[in-house]
């Protein structure tokens, strides 16, 4: 339990993380060409790997720089700092142990903010018209059968 007698969210379960545990899946399209490529520039001759690793290094440091310049001017400053650690995290041990720490972080915060009143506030008002299309047809048939109508559309309120 948490404050307010609230239980804390489960980041195992968001939605979040079911799709970072489908991205990470071996069988994934992309992962399966990323470990091709791995295979390749690792089999290779050492002038590859090192052609290879030093592409990769440069790719991901330009994707890094790029981020933290859009931090301060426009544009998704953190895509790309963590599309250059991702890169960075092809060939290098740390930059894969700094992005699996970041996803699961992620994955903490993004179910904390999914529990949050705000969120479903939103998510009620998303799906206002359907819920209340579906509650006036349930109320009419409860009074085409003679029964009282507790709940309508009208009456209705985030939560409940």
């Amino acid at each position: 339990m948490t404050e307010r007698g609230r239980v804390a969210p489960d980041p195992a379960e968001s939605e979040l993380a079911d799709e970072l545990r489908r991205g990470q899946d071996r069988s994934h399209p992309i992962r399966r060409r990323i470990e091709r490529f791995q295979a390749w520039s690792h089999k290779g001759t050492r002038l590859r790997r090192v052609m290879v690793r030093g592409s990769i290094a440069l790719i991901g440091f330009a994707l890094f720089i790029a981020g933290v310049a859009m931090l301060v001017l426009p544009g998704p400053g953190w895509v790309f700092i963590f599309l250059g650690i991702g890169v960075w995290s092809m060939e290098f041990d740390w930059a894969h142990r700094l992005n699996q720490w970041a996803l699961r972080k992620l994955s903490v915060v993004w179910a904390r903010w999914q529990a949050t009143p705000l969120m479903q506030w939103w998510r009620w008002c998303r799906s206002g018209p359907r819920r209340q299309a579906a509650d006036n047809i349930h109320g009419a048939q409860l009074q085409a059968r003679g029964e009282p109508v507790t709940f309508s559309a009208r009456n209705s309120f985030p939560g409940h």
